[in-house]
């Protein structure tokens, strides 16, 4: 929401909506997440996104001082959270096998 309201004007109504739309989004993601139980099916996504969080916290304190490309920031944090993932999937295999 926040790069695309950015993207397409830099009116502050606009940028308010978008922000509003991209809150609304993950808000309704989560909800389906607890509804669903998915945190307790995928145990390792929960650290996965708080794992993604800090590197995101060290990459933005970093960008005071250099120059680092968006693409690079969002894949780290896509490639931490699909690790956790595919290991919460590896380890449920692991504990289904082991019954």
């Amino acid at each position: 929401g926040v790069i695309g309201a950015f993207a397409l004007s830099s009116n502050i109504f606009i940028i308010m909506i978008g922000l509003g739309v991209g809150a609304m989004f993950v808000r309704s993601i989560t909800l389906y997440f607890v509804e669903h139980k998915t945190l307790s099916q995928f145990r390792y996504l929960e650290h996965g996104a708080h794992y993604a969080i800090g590197i995101l916290a060290i990459i933005m304190l970093m960008k005071i001082t250099t120059h680092i490309d968006e693409a690079v920031t969002g894949t780290i944090g896509i490639g931490l959270i699909s690790i956790a993932f595919l290991h919460s999937i590896w380890e449920n295999r692991q504990a289904n096998t082991e019954e």
